[in-house]
């Protein structure tokens, strides 16, 4: 935590619609690239939210692999569904391998997260809708004696296991953004379709 702290860039955010916005306006290549895409999959699961989805079509017209240094590394939430499959062909157009499969196994100890007709057809059981899972992809070869300007450590989490976020929300685990800074140590570093934290 010391070396994280010591080498810690302060974030900076900026609201834009990234169907209409070119990332190579960022003028920077990146270390680390975090997408939490708006999938229908999770629209379809909060009901009432104003947020418009993206298809994998449409994710895939984003120049992920121009805005991208050699080596880098992405993370990709890609939902419990048809998504893996789709987001490892993501992950093949950007220029990544897939290295990991972080899984996201959802509780729902406090059953006020569940809306009145999900309790009636899926039970109130310990866990529920229960997984997410989140991509981790290379681009380039990375070696930890030659790169340790970049790279810290394994993953050595690939299970998060956390309480579902409030009813309405799509919120992913914090636990995910300590992983990435204890294994990439790289500072050039983006999210896609992020909030403010």
């Amino acid at each position: 935590d010391e070396l994280i702290k010591q080498k810690a860039t302060p974030p900076f955010y900026m609201k834009t619609d990234l169907k209409t916005f070119s990332l190579t306006k960022l003028e920077s290549k990146f270390d680390v690239v975090l997408i939490d895409p708006p999938w229908e999959e999770f629209t379809k699961r909060v009901p009432g939210t104003e947020t418009e989805f993206w298809t994998f079509e449409e994710m895939g017209q984003l120049k992920v692999e121009q805005i991208t240094d050699t080596p880098s590394f992405i993370f990709l939430w890609c939902g419990s569904e048809e998504g893996l499959d789709k987001g490892r062909l993501l992950l093949k157009k950007w220029g990544f391998r897939r290295s990991e499969d972080i899984v996201w196994v959802k509780t729902n100890k406090s059953s006020s997260n569940l809306s009145a007709s999900e309790s009636k057809t899926e039970g109130r059981g310990i866990l529920h809708k229960t997984k997410e899972h989140c991509l981790m992809g290379i681009k380039g070869t990375v070696r930890r004696n030659v790169d340790g300007h970049l790279i810290h450590a394994n993953v050595d989490t690939d299970l998060i296991i956390d309480e579902e976020p409030p009813f309405g929300k799509t919120d992913k685990p914090t636990e995910l953004y300590h992983i990435i800074a204890h294994f990439a140590l790289g500072r050039r570093r983006l999210e896609l379709f992020g909030k403010d934290h």
